[in-house]
């Protein structure tokens, strides 16, 4: 079986932060998903979550998938290398950068007053 380059993929290529969750573990996706919306930057969040009607032999994944036994990387080249050793079945937290996010747009020098004095017809 070829290994997931998901991880490794969004690692490599800028995600600040990057995760897999599981459907079975509501609250603990719930969590997961509220840390990568707080941590600066882009987020990537794999979430597992079988089909039992079309692959029924995917039921045993609650008794598989398991916390993931590296620990959170901070490098991006650690993180990808140990994304590639594991067996796509832990969930957790595999990547957080300290990059900052994009700088946000500055705000507008513009009004909305000003654009609607250009339109404004027979003044």
């Amino acid at each position: 079986m070829l290994p997931d380059l998901t991880h490794t993929s969004c690692a490599t290529a800028g995600a600040n932060f990057v995760a897999r969750g599981f459907s079975g573990d509501p609250n603990g996706l719930a969590d997961m998903i509220v840390e990568g919306l707080r941590w600066p930057g882009f987020a990537f969040i794999e979430v597992m979550s079988p089909c039992i009607t079309f692959r029924p032999e995917q039921t045993a994944w609650k008794k598989q998938v398991r916390p993931a036994t590296s620990s959170i990387e901070p490098n991006r080249a650690a993180a990808a290398a140990a994304a590639l050793t594991d067996n796509d079945l832990s969930i957790g937290v595999m990547y957080r950068g300290e990059r900052a996010p994009i700088a946000r747009p500055a705000q507008p020098q513009i009004t909305i007053s000003d654009i609607e004095q250009k339109f404004v017809v027979g003044v």
